[in-house]
């Protein structure tokens, strides 16, 4: 048997508990539209994990973070792999990550053409 959710985890599901759902959804569409996932469920990791996010940054740095994303030709999928790793999940892990991918954006604000 598991031994539970891990301190962690239990703090990032109680921040997501107070962001309204039309925010996590909000950001969870604009990922999408964004990125141009087709296909893409709101499953419960992925409510969490952005209304964690939602939680310490606000929705209009979660929305940059992701278009921060498009700017990293690598995790577009222009690596050895041909991989694209852009899942919101990964993009909103944590401070870090969100930050990570905030350092990304241009500082001119051009957006990238992504029919990588």
């Amino acid at each position: 048997m598991g031994r539970g959710p891990t301190k962690n985890t239990k703090e990032k599901i109680e921040n997501s508990k107070s962001i309204p759902e039309e925010q996590i959804f909000e950001v969870f569409n604009f990922w999408k539209e964004t990125l141009k996932k087709r296909v893409a469920a709101l499953d419960r990791k992925r409510h969490i994990c952005i209304g964690n996010a939602i939680s310490l940054y606000g929705v209009d740095v979660c929305k940059d973070a992701i278009r921060g994303c498009t700017h990293s030709e690598f995790h577009m999928g222009r690596n050895k792999n041909n991989v694209k790793y852009n899942d919101i999940e990964l993009i909103l892990r944590d401070a870090e990550h969100v930050e990570r991918f905030l350092g990304y954006l241009p500082a001119d604000g051009t957006e990238p053409d992504i029919d990588w």
